[in-house]
């Protein structure tokens, strides 16, 4: 049903596209009729005068019923029709009446009747014509071959156009199919071969939309089974707690357990924190909005928020930054929280937060006194619950997600962010970049 409606879709486009060449073929032609109407009547009637004469000269002398009589010869003599007719059948203005009287000649009508007034009659006029048939209701021999290369012209043009719109058709119609499986829930439907370049940037459109909803959905698979295995762990502890909170009666202990319940709870919010935002950056919801600010003067306050949160480890800052850079003020503090919070992780005192513009880019390092990251795994450490074994530490703290909202965020500031080495401390560096200029 839907191909034989798109097919009928075609066949009255083309024949919509025929039609109007034949309207517009016609109206040139009736226009031209028209432009050329006084000059092609001047030259009937130059053309016609002598026969005429010669006519009128013949039958001006006879009687009534002889001159009926030549006329009739002279009607079955001539290609085209000669009467005689009275002057109330004419249908004349009174100006071509006058100019009759004066002894003019008239050339009315498309078919080109030519009427003469006979002297000594002023209530016969003799008739010629229609000059293109004996018969009046015959259509004149121009006319019909003009109506009949109009009509070949439409039919030509209809019959191109059907077959200039036939790769489009056929485009629709696998563009329709591939809508109708989309529709239905298959994602991995292939996108159809095209035979025009007019669908090129549909097709391109749509692939690319269905390539970052399959890595959309990946992700989002991904990221809810990593999530629901990270909450089994707190969620665990904390159904322990409780459970032994109930019958515990030393106070001490019952506060060490509440203790333990808040930190699984804080644990727990950052957990779900972290993931809203990473899935909230890798699926585009929020998009960057880059604006002049003081870039130096929100780090520093971000590093003096964070400094109590660093396990009592040294932050430094070294911001070498101009008065006014361009910055998303709200992406830009999850990256450096998480930065920083992922330094304080694995440094052993000093932490170091330093930014400066160099060659037209923006550069903001987070460097520490750790153990560092082999350069095997520092690509790994930006997926998504990646968590990197470090020597002399029985297990790792976090959920692998802060590196990897680090380069979200990098990303939407048109740059990138990597791992290397901290020059000055010896530890980690985290290379945050993209340009300024």
């Amino acid at each position: 049903m839907a191909a034989m409606s798109l097919r009928a879709s075609l066949l009255r486009m083309a024949l919509g596209l025929g039609l109007a060449v034949l309207a517009l073929a016609l109206l040139v032609e009736s226009l031209v009729l028209i432009g050329a109407s006084e000059v092609t009547d001047d030259y009937v009637r130059n053309f016609m005068r002598g026969t005429v004469d010669l006519l009128v000269r013949d039958l001006s002398p006879l009687d009534p019923s002889t001159r009926r009589e030549r006329v009739q010869e002279l009607d079955a003599q001539f290609d085209y029709p000669v009467r005689l007719i009275r002057t109330d059948l004419a249908k004349l203005s009174a100006d071509q009446r006058r100019k009759l009287a004066q002894g003019e000649i008239l050339v009315t009508g498309f078919n080109r009747r030519i009427y003469a007034a006979l002297p000594g009659e002023p209530d016969q006029l003799l008739l010629l014509g229609p000059l293109d048939s004996k018969r009046g209701g015959e259509l004149p021999k121009e006319l019909a071959a003009q109506l009949g290369v109009a009509v070949v012209l439409a039919l030509a043009v209809a019959i191109l156009a059907w077959w200039q719109l036939r790769p489009l058709w056929r485009d629709l119609r696998g563009l329709q199919r591939a809508a109708e499986r989309l529709s239905a829930g298959r994602l991995d439907t292939e996108m159809p071969a095209l035979k025009s370049r007019l669908f090129a940037p549909v097709v391109a459109a749509t692939r690319a939309m269905l390539e970052r909803l399959a890595a959309a959905m990946a992700t989002q698979r991904e990221l809810t089974g990593a999530v629901s295995h990270e909450l089994r762990t707190p969620l665990a502890r904390l159904r322990f707690a409780i459970d032994a909170l109930v019958d515990e009666d030393d106070r001490a202990e019952r506060e060490r357990m509440v203790q333990a319940c808040e930190r699984d709870i804080d644990e727990l919010d950052e957990l779900i924190d972290a993931s809203l935002t990473l899935a909230r950056l890798d699926m585009g919801a929020l998009q960057p909005h880059l604006s002049q600010g003081d870039l130096g003067d929100m780090l520093a306050r971000e590093a003096r928020s964070l400094a109590p949160l660093l396990d009592g480890k040294a932050l430094d800052t070294d911001l070498r930054l101009p008065a006014v850079l361009p910055f998303d003020e709200r992406l830009l503090p999850y990256a450096i929280r998480n930065g920083l919070r992922n330094a304080a992780r694995y440094a052993k005192g000093r932490i170091m937060l330093s930014s400066w513009v160099e060659a037209g880019q923006l550069w903001l390092a987070i460097d520490d006194d750790g153990e560092g990251v082999p350069p095997a795994l520092r690509e790994a450490a930006f997926e998504p619950f990646k968590r990197l074994e470090r020597k002399g530490r029985g297990g790792t703290r976090g959920f692998g997600l802060g590196l990897a909202i680090v380069r979200h965020v990098a990303h939407a500031h048109g740059g990138h962010a990597r791992l290397g080495e901290a020059p000055r401390l010896g530890g980690a560096r985290l290379l945050l970049y993209w340009p300024v200029g």
